[in-house]
């Protein structure tokens, strides 16, 4: 098995635990989305403490490149907050997991000049269809789930640009060194959000901020988040971006168990369990396994 994929399977099960969380948070003490994503990117700047062990500036146009990179991940989650407060945890989370990958494999190719093997591209091809399938819903759909995946498409796009710009940061630049001043350019962004005055307001709001055993969570939440997404970039400076984000699927299989463990005394986190809809998340996951298989056979 190549060592990158156990680093990226405990990635995801890392974000499995943060993304229940998120949907909790969301759904009782932090009502707007953008407060929620101005914390995650204002926590981001800790990542500058970094600096000190690979103390390297950036020249010219890679901090345009680290900036950037890092203020499309705040965009992302801006809109993936929107998305996973308007609908199911596991569905929005796994259709945003799925089409990341295609949007991955399609800039990589033009960007990175990245070409998949052909076992590479049947495994990712099994992946993205696990994920694709896991997150169908039947017809019929309610406004609020359309307008759930609208913001949920969006944040695919997003993620998958400023995973293909982080793929650059590290080709030109180390690996510590990179991700420290991308995580600067997260937390520029954030405080781009105060410039709006609903979310500055919701932000200065006392009673808008997690509190008490709400506040614990959050914070716990994001250190499992944290080190998923400074693993999950380890890999991305190592291996190729769009397995890496293919093997998302991981991590939908963790969510959905989870979320059917929990779901019966936290009502955010319920899931509808229906026989059909069991059969169907079972047989996404058995897609996603036969692909992790071909990934560790590689």
């Amino acid at each position: 098995m190549p060592p990158w994929l156990g680093i990226v399977i405990g990635a995801h099960a890392l974000n499995a635990v943060a993304f229940l969380v998120d949907k909790y948070l969301l759904a009782k003490a932090v009502p707007r989305p953008a407060v929620y994503a101005f914390y995650v990117g204002a926590l981001g700047s800790l990542g500058i403490l970094l600096l000190p062990f690979d103390w390297q500036l950036p020249s010219g146009w890679l901090w345009v490149l680290d900036g950037a990179a890092g203020a499309t991940f705040v965009v992302a989650l801006l809109l993936f907050f929107t998305a996973l407060k308007r609908g199911e945890a596991s569905r929005v989370v796994s259709y945003i997991g799925g089409t990341i990958p295609i949007w991955t494999l399609l800039l990589a190719y033009m960007f990175l000049g990245e070409r998949l093997g052909q076992r590479e591209l049947i495994a990712f091809m099994l992946l993205v269809a696990g994920s694709a399938l896991i997150a169908r819903e039947g017809s019929g759909g309610a406004a609020h789930r359309r307008h759930a995946y609208a913001a949920a498409s969006l944040a695919a796009i997003a993620f998958a640009v400023s995973t293909v710009l982080m793929k650059l940061v590290f080709l030109h630049q180390s690996f510590l060194s990179g991700f420290a001043w991308t995580r600067a350019g997260a937390a520029l962004a954030a405080l781009a959000i105060l410039l709006h005055a609903p979310s500055r307001r919701a932000i200065v709001t006392p009673e808008r901020r997690p509190r008490g055993a709400s506040a614990g969570l959050f914070f716990g939440g994001q250190v499992a988040g944290a080190l998923g997404f400074l693993t999950i970039q380890y890999a991305i400076s190592i291996a190729s971006p769009t397995l890496v984000n293919a093997l998302q699927g991981v991590q939908y299989a963790i969510l959905f168990f989870l979320a059917v463990l929990l779901g019966a005394r936290i009502p955010q986190l319920r899931e509808r369990l229906a026989p059909r809809i069991v059969a169907q998340k079972a047989a996404a996951i058995a897609l996603i396994g036969v692909g992790l298989i071909m990934l560790a056979a590689v």
